[in-house]
């Protein structure tokens, strides 16, 4: 007997078939519900927010028509009043009351349909003419308001926290009344009334509020308003607020009375409130049938989602199993759906996709052995081996060619054939003609020679027969925009289908990138080895077979002779032509240094074989020679003088003749040195000499070249270091009036304080200084020091004193140098013209660059301009014309013998003449004779400095000399310290 089931094991299936089996079924049934949950109550939710906002909207729009008309109503029954006032004042102002017991009937009876009472105010007596004397004297003439005649106003006042009353003050406009005011007290009964209060909706109540009192008439509700609604009441005329108070949340608008010049009211607001609940009382019932509707709602959509999930879920599952089997390499077992649908639809196609995944894995599987063979290989041989074995695999094919174009070629090419049966295959070299490369660019997928009037190429004339039609397929090899060759079959008739030019297609970029990958590693290994521009041998290279030749040497007892050359004045090529004819001028140079020499001896070409001097580039302009296994060092002076022989025709740049001389240094191993580095660097220092020397020759090295490199780069370090730590110092020396004798200047020289030399003069550091670099900071710090000792002298009465400065053409070419000059002077507040600085002859020769662009904005910076040595440079008159200078100083080398040798007197006579004709001042230096002095004077030099007047001595013993003490030093021949000027 069987087991009944228990009542959990027959849910668990009805519930899996109501609520689903699938987990994408239930996930898709859950996103149904949100989808129809969430809209419907955003549509609710916005629905019910708009028609809320619009009934507030409604109810407010309909209590502010309410307040105006309730407000205008309070208007105009309080002008109709005060009208009424107006009208019997001429009888009210005869009329006599006693004040105590009443009034006389006559007095104002007429006003008692609007009044509780009326008095007079005359002084300070008050009649009362109409009412109770006892409320009417409440009010005090001192807080009644200031009136001008004719004028009337309402006001309010309270006596207590429950009672207020309501007056209406008016001043007569006739001369007779004087300062004589009514006061009537209104019955609150006649502004508003229980019958007005009828006029309003039920819900609605209206209030008269006083920003001071509060509430004068109506609802109490509204006097527990927050403290910043009352604030906000009181300070708008008009509005609409919502509060939540006791009785619930409620909303109110308000209006406020007009007032005209001649009757005034004080700032009351009226009021009308009506409670949220009424306002929002149509929307209760959509708020009770919402639920029920959304429930109703919900319930349908969980019926048809499940319906129509499961009658979905169905072909999906068969779908399913169909992947699994691809996976499982099974493409032969179709997927049965019959739904009559789009999933019926879908389940063909994934049939007809299965048989098609078939055909290609089994294509797919061979061609992935063929990508192997061909990108594991960076021969191009081997690639095209591979490419003529393996394609008549996955397309058959009759014949098969691979034509490859050289590298940097747009035509020469080479071209492999072969048979796809017989594996016969050929090389031979052809040509692609430029109309075969414009037709396979423009078909970059595939052509079809022999049809469509397409003629086979003559590159692809191996595939022709006689007498018989043949079709062609070409596949270009392209690859980044570059043709790299073609490849070509030619297939049985009927035999070629889509799928196998594919395949074909897709193998023919397969190769295209591989042919690119091989033609890159060739080029990175000339790139690694090779100069790019030149193509002769880099540093590496270079370096590589330096020590092969240095090894054989060394076996066959030999010498190696290396000569290092550079280019004199390559830069300028640069600058004035251009860079791409400084490439053009280097690739000449690198031919020239080729052919040059006899085969024994001479430049050789990349490739020739051993015991062959070899030329490479080490970069920039800078070129060497190996000249391996020589038996004698004069074989390197006879190939250096070859090498220079070289250059001396011109060399031709586009359309200009150029003229290119070398410096060269020769490095013989093993005298100069034992390994690479130690050879190259001593034909390095070898050149530097050799330029030093005039340029345009060359030098064999020599121990003291070494030598005097190493001492000058100590010296440049410990330059550096000195202009870092602050060890140099100015010393001064006068420039004397020679009409009076007297200091009018002196001319700032520096000196390095050495911590191990002592002081050391500026012609041992100052060119140096300009080499490295460090002329820019060094200058700076002079003209800071001397603008500072000058303001410093000023300023205890030695001045003013102009300081004369030298400064270097690097200091002249430096972009800051004016605005250095500038700040300088603002900082120590020296006037400009007390600083002169001096020029050479040779700045001055670029009137129309940057150096004359930069002395004119020295020059209106109000700064002196002086030429050093006049007469010794370029003594080109022109610049005196085109530059603002105020200042000649006549060389030394004239006024050493001016006294003895004619020439020099009449030299230096004629350039004061000159300078006395353009207006300019003449100073003389090196004076060191009384004669001399006097001569010059005679002539009309204006001043004069030398070892007659003073040395260069130190700030101290020149501020003495400024004091009337005479410098000792200049006497003693020797500067104190004891190191020469």
């Amino acid at each position: 007997m069987t087991e009944a089931p228990r009542p959990d094991q027959v849910f668990q299936p009805l519930t899996e078939r109501l609520l689903l089996r699938s987990r994408f079924g239930r996930r898709l049934l859950f996103l149904f519900m949100i989808c129809a949950l969430v809209p419907t109550c955003a549509v609710a939710f916005l629905s019910f927010r708009s028609v809320s906002d619009q009934l507030t909207e409604q109810s407010r729009e309909r209590l502010a028509a309410l307040a105006s008309a309730s407000g205008k109503t309070l208007y105009d029954r309080l002008t109709f009043l005060e009208n009424d006032l107006r009208k019997v004042i001429p009888r009210l102002t005869q009329c006599r009351g006693n004040g105590v017991d009443g009034a006389s009937r006559d007095c104002g009876e007429g006003l008692l349909y609007a009044l509780e009472g009326l008095a007079r105010l005359s002084g300070d007596k008050i009649t009362v003419l109409v009412g109770d004397t006892e409320r009417m004297g409440e009010i005090r003439q001192e807080e009644l308001p200031v009136l001008a005649p004719g004028q009337s106003v309402v006001i309010a006042d309270s006596r207590s926290d429950v009672e207020y009353g309501l007056y209406l003050v008016y001043r007569p406009n006739e001369p007779s009344a004087g300062t004589t005011r009514f006061l009537a007290r209104i019955d609150p009964s006649y502004l508003w009334s229980p019958a007005d209060d009828e006029a309003l909706p039920g819900n609605v109540d209206l209030s008269l509020w006083d920003p001071g009192l509060g509430m004068l008439i109506g609802s109490a509700s509204l006097s527990s308003l927050p403290p910043d609604l009352r604030k906000k009441i009181a300070s708008t005329s008009r509005g609409t607020i919502e509060w939540p108070g006791k009785a619930g949340a409620s909303v109110a608008t308000w209006w406020s009375l007009p007032e005209t010049r001649r009757f005034r009211f004080p700032a009351w607001r009226v009021l009308l409130s009506e409670p949220q609940a009424d306002v929002q009382a149509p929307m209760v019932a959509f708020s009770r049938s919402f639920p029920l509707l959304l429930a109703v709602a919900l319930l349908m959509v969980l019926i048809l989602g499940i319906s129509q999930i499961r009658r979905s879920l169905a072909p999906l599952a068969e779908l399913r199993r169909g992947t699994r089997r691809i996976a499982d390499r099974d493409f032969e077992t179709p997927v049965q759906v019959s739904s009559g649908d789009e999933l019926q639809e879908l389940a063909g196609a994934f049939n007809a996709m299965t048989l098609q995944l078939g055909r290609q894995f089994r294509a797919l599987k061979t061609a992935a052995e063929i990508d192997r063979a061909v990108l594991s290989s960076v021969d191009t041989a081997a690639i095209v081996q591979t490419v003529l074995d393996r394609v008549p695999e996955i397309a058959p094919c009759e014949t098969i060619s691979v034509t490859l174009l050289e590298a940097g070629s747009s035509s020469v090419g080479t071209t492999w054939t072969g048979l796809c049966a017989a594996g016969r295959q050929k090389k031979m070299a052809t040509v692609m003609t430029p109309d075969d490369i414009r037709e396979t660019r423009r078909y970059p997928e595939r052509l079809l020679y022999g049809k469509d009037d397409l003629a086979i190429p003559e590159y692809l004339a191996h595939f022709r027969r006689a007498n018989e039609a043949v079709v062609v397929e070409a596949y270009p090899l392209g690859y980044g925009g570059e043709l790299l060759g073609v490849l070509a079959v030619r297939r049985k008739a009927g035999e070629s289908s889509e799928e196998d030019t594919v395949q074909v297609r897709r193998l023919a970029d397969q190769v295209a990138v591989a042919l690119s990958n091989a033609r890159m590693v060739d080029q990175v290994r000339f790139l690694a080895f090779y100069d790019s521009l030149t193509r002769l041998p880099n540093r590496v290279l270079y370096k590589e077979r330096l020590a092969q030749a240095l090894v054989r040497a060394e076996r066959t007892h030999k010498l190696v002779a290396v000569c290092f050359l550079d280019l004199d004045h390559f830069s300028r090529i640069n600058d004035t032509l251009g860079h791409d004819l400084g490439d053009v001028l280097l690739k000449e140079v690198a031919a020239r240094l080729v052919a040059c020499s006899r085969p024994t001896d001479s430049v050789a070409r990349v490739g020739m074989e051993e015991s062959v001097a070899e030329v490479s580039r080490l970069g920039g302009d800078e070129f060497t020679v190996i000249l391996p296994d020589i038996t004698d060092p004069q074989d390197a002076v006879r190939v250096a003088r070859r090498l220079l022989e070289a250059f001396r025709q011109p060399l031709r740049l586009g359309t200009q003749e150029v003229f290119v001389t070398t410096s060269m240094g020769v490095a013989i191993y093993p005298f100069d040195g034992a390994d690479t580095e130690e050879l190259l660097k001593s034909a390095d220092v070898a050149m530097y000499h050799a330029k030093e020397q005039g340029r345009n020759t060359y030098q064999l090295y020599s121990s003291s070249m070494n030598t005097e490199a190493m001492a000058r780069m100590q010296l440049e370090s410990q330059l550096r270091k000195a202009v870092e730590s602050g060890e140099f110092t100015i010393w001064y020396q006068p420039i004397i009036d020679l009409a009076s004798g007297k200091p009018t200047g002196a001319e700032a020289l520096v000196r390095w304080a050495h911590p191990e030399r002592g002081l050391v003069s500026p012609g041992e550091f100052i060119s140096l200084c300009e080499e490295c670099g460090l002329i820019v900071p060094l200058g700076e710090w002079i003209l800071r020091t001397v603008c500072t000792q000058a303001k410093a002298w000023e300023d205890v009465g030695l001045g003013p004193m102009r300081m004369c400065v030298n400064l270097s053409a690097r200091q002249l070419r430096h972009d800051g140098i004016v605005e250095t000059v500038r700040t300088i002077l603002r900082e120590t507040g020296l006037q400009p013209g007390t600083l002169e600085l001096e020029l050479t002859e040779s700045m001055l020769m670029e009137p129309a660059g940057v150096v004359g662009r930069t002395i004119r904005e020295l020059a209106d910076l109000g700064v002196s301009l002086a030429i050093d040595d006049f007469g010794t440079g370029y003594s080109s008159l022109s610049y005196l014309k085109n530059f603002p200078v105020k200042t000649l100083k006549i060389d030394r080398t004239f006024i050493m013998n001016v006294t003895t040798d004619t020439g020099n007197a009449a030299i230096t006579t004629a350039i004061i003449a000159l300078a006395g004709a353009m207006g300019l001042e003449v100073v003389a230096e090196g004076v060191e004779t009384q004669l001399q002095a006097d001569f010059l004077r005679e002539r009309g030099c204006h001043r004069g400095q030398g070892y007659l007047f003073g040395k260069p001595v130190p700030v101290t013993a020149f501020e003495n000399f400024l004091r009337g003490d005479e410098i000792v030093e200049a006497r003693a021949g020797a500067v104190s310290a004891g190191v020469p000027v």
